[in-house]
């Protein structure tokens, strides 16, 4: 290639980033074909009108040409729409080409991720981001070698039948190797197999190695942007940058968990509303956080809304932003929620709170994928994907038209639903062992051994709060633990402290409160024998049911049931599932 028979070009190109970039100079190891003396002296002393086109032949002396007209833009701070325009219309004037692409790839995650928007022929199937497997950049990735293809409908790998299918016969695919790792591939195809194949073939050779080098800067700038982004919005954002919970694979890859997490790998990678339903503190803030992470959009933000905290006044400010004087203290432009999950991900918690009426301006932007800022006329496009979560009966909820069924559609596309910790007393173990450790290791003290008698009280504990419930209960053991051994009797009485904390056990004085206004007698079932009373079972029943009736089935709220009775949404959705009442 022309950078293995002259190296000094290469960095002729490179030189004027060398300036802008003072770090260019520790990634001089990245470019085998450039030798350590050509790197000191190359610049000095060596033009690109020197070299005789006729000796190095017709490929070379047209990436020759190529190369030199690209180092004359280098000083343009070119980003990914200009590198790409400037190669496809070089391209296009050296040869007739029907498509042009460039894919980044990620070994990790085995993604291909279209660089930009391909020049060319449109291909409807092909989406922005999708699994390398049983394409033909697979091919080249696997073997790091170009693939020429000659006849794409003799084929039956997936990309090759897209290609085929809007009328391209022949295609050619080049690994962009950096460092000996695989970044992305450069693709090239033909309605018509063009005669001189093996020429253009030369000519990608010569300049793929420059191409990626300029891949790598672009790269580079794009990730130290969102860095400084990122810290610039952390300091006055509401996006989440510490999790509630550790978010550990400990905590999800459980045996309970299997089917779920079997399914939410399979989501993470596409780019599709998920809903994760489940009672509170199950976890679904930590699957939600995983679920950013293993996706595609990791490197962007994850912004987590708390809808109940959103007031309806405040709610357009909140998510879309504003402008600069759109009222009364907006001295300065403020992005919202919304814009500053772009091209990452906005978590919506308790989706099931928010009013009607924010439920509609919501489904507004994930259905336009556009909004405006408050005060400002003009229309912003957002790439964001969109997970909610719930802890709500969502039947119920759409039944009694609290939740909008267009917008449940919207986000539903897969809906992951967390079973509770009672249902998963296998995993409590495993999960106290970890929170030992982690609050161990925080206070810098030596964990504890517990015995088996203190694994069976935890595990035989109803944990209406789940998992929530038990991370402070752990912590709370720890603590006694430093006056002595843990023990089933303290397991027992700290399990006692935190219920009267928390109001998580449903004592019979509470169920039996009601607001002093609601003034609910109790009906007692009609027994033959007067003197026969009606268990707690009975009593705490027909409360429940009475308030459910007054309250019109609500059960969150100011006015739903469980503000009636006076006890926690959680404590009241266990004992009406414990009773077998039908909401």
């Amino acid at each position: 290639m022309i950078t293995d028979r002259y190296p000094e070009l290469l960095f002729i190109l490179l030189m004027p980033f060398v300036g802008k970039h003072r770090d260019m100079l520790r990634y001089r190891h990245l470019y085998p074909y450039i030798s350590k003396k050509s790197f000191i002296w190359a610049g000095e002393h060596v033009m690109l009108e020197q070299y005789d086109e006729h000796r190095l032949g017709n490929s070379v002396a047209v990436a020759a040409r190529i190369i030199y007209r690209l180092s004359k833009l280098v000083p343009d701070n070119m980003d990914r729409s200009g590198l790409f325009s400037f190669f496809s219309k070089e391209l296009r004037a050296s040869f007739h080409y029907d498509r042009f692409s460039i894919f980044l790839y990620d070994a990790e995650r085995d993604f291909l991720t279209a660089f930009t928007a391909a020049d060319g022929t449109v291909v409807e199937v092909f989406s922005d981001t999708r699994i390398a497997q049983n394409t033909v950049a697979w091919q080249a990735i696997q073997t790091r070698k170009p693939v020429v293809i000659k006849n794409l409908a003799s084929l039956n790998w997936g990309g090759a039948v897209s290609l085929a299918s809007v009328g391209l016969t022949a295609t050619i695919a080049l690994p962009l190797i950096l460092n000996r790792q695989v970044i992305g591939t450069l693709h090239v195809s033909f309605m018509r197999q063009p005669d001189n194949l093996v020429e253009i073939l030369n000519l990608l050779q010569q300049l793929s190695p420059v191409l990626t080098t300029f891949l790598f800067v672009i790269l580079t700038e794009e990730r130290r942007a969102r860095t400084q982004a990122a810290d610039r919005a952390a300091l006055d954002s509401p996006c989440e940058t510490e999790a509630a919970f550790p978010l550990e694979n400990s905590l999800l890859e459980t045996k309970a968990m299997t089917k779920v997490m079997a399914l939410a790998r399979k989501a993470a990678k596409l780019h599709i509303p998920v809903l994760i339903s489940g009672e509170t503190g199950t976890g679904k803030s930590m699957l939600a956080r995983w679920l950013h992470l293993h996706s595609p959009r990791r490197a962007a933000n994850f912004v987590k809304v708390n809808c109940p905290s959103l007031a309806p006044t405040l709610f357009e400010s909140e998510m879309f932003g504003y402008a600069k004087g759109a009222f009364t203290g907006a001295y300065a432009k403020r992005i919202g929620r919304i814009e500053m999950a772009q091209k990452g991900t906005l978590f919506l918690d308790e989706i099931g709170e928010l009013s009607l009426d924010m439920q509609s301006k919501l489904l507004q932007v994930m259905e336009e994928s556009s909004f405006e800022r408050v005060g400002d006329a003009r229309s912003i496009n957002v790439d964001i994907r969109v997970l909610s979560a719930t802890n709500i009966d969502l039947e119920t909820s759409l039944a009694q038209g609290r939740l909008r069924r267009d917008l449940f559609y919207r986000l539903a596309s897969v809906t992951l639903r967390l079973p509770p910790l009672r249902d998963r007393q296998s995993d409590i173990p495993i999960l106290v062992d970890y929170y030992i450790k982690q609050f161990s290791k925080s206070w810098l003290i030596e964990p504890p051994h517990l015995s088996a008698s203190v694994l069976g009280a935890l595990c035989n504990h109803d944990w209406p709060g789940n998992i929530r419930e038990l991370r402070n209960v752990v912590s709370r053991l720890l603590l006694h633990s430093l006056d002595g051994a843990v023990t089933e009797a303290l397991v027992r009485e700290t399990l006692h402290e935190w219920d009267n904390i928390s109001g998580q056990t449903a004592k019979p004085a509470q169920l039996l409160s009601l607001s002093a206004s609601a003034e609910i007698p109790l009906q007692a079932p009609s027994r033959g024998n007067d003197t026969d009373l009606p268990s707690l079972e009975e009593n705490e029943r027909a409360h429940i049911l009475e308030a459910l009736r007054l309250t019109g089935g609500r059960l969150s709220g100011p006015r739903g049931a469980a503000a009636l009775l006076k006890v926690p949404r959680s404590t009241l959705q266990h004992r009406i599932r414990k009773l077998g009442i039908v909401v």
